[in-house]
């Protein structure tokens, strides 16, 4: 029964099973005291064989499960960059249905459920489902905000200008005393200490 023991479950099934066995020995038996000794030592052998198979097979079993979810999440980071560049919804909504790499994190979470893990099955569905969400929303927004590309912000009748220059904080010298400045824009705060 050891042997043919794959599963966490089988293990117990089969332990059940074995100790059947011994009950029935143990009632034939019950007259010789010497055999009752026997048996109870070979229960508890039995008992500790069966743990420890157990034992293994959950911690392989998590291993596995362990190593899909490491596997899936680079999956989830290489889908979060790739709709990134999406311009339009229908782009976003034709890529989760069709591509590869969305049907590599479905079987994933099919063989998560398979390995009984449906904790590490149902976070990976919602990140799944949060990616495409954000992706949408995303891409709604930024087409409400910006205008010409990603040039111009329009809020109502006004447009500005979008800047991407990396801003530091430096100290200058204005009109005789020092300020605080931020480089590329306007703001200048003087430093009365």
């Amino acid at each position: 029964y050891l042997d043919i023991c794959n599963t966490p479950e089988k293990c117990d099934e089969y332990l059940t099973k074995v100790a059947v066995q011994l009950e029935t020995l143990e009632s034939r038996f019950a007259d010789f005291e010497e055999f009752t000794v026997e048996l109870a030592d070979k229960r508890e052998e039995l008992y500790n064989a069966f743990e420890t198979r157990k034992v293994q097979l959950v911690a392989e079993r998590n291993q596995r499960a362990s190593a899909l979810m490491t596997s899936a999440e680079r999956i989830l980071k290489g889908i979060k960059n790739r709709v990134k560049n999406f311009s339009e919804v229908n782009e976003i909504n034709g890529y989760f249905a069709s591509d590869m790499m969305i049907d590599k994190i479905r079987e994933t979470v099919q063989r998560l459920n398979e390995l009984g893990d449906s904790v590490k099955a149902e976070d990976l569905k919602s990140k799944l489902k949060t990616i495409h969400q954000d992706a949408v929303r995303q891409l709604k927004d930024k087409q409400a905000l910006y205008e010409d590309g990603e040039n111009i912000i329009r809020l109502g009748s006004h447009r500005f200008a979008v800047n991407r220059q990396n801003i530091e904080g430096t100290i200058v010298q204005k009109d005789g005393q020092l300020y605080f400045h931020l480089t590329g824009t306007g703001f200048f705060e003087p430093i009365c200490n």
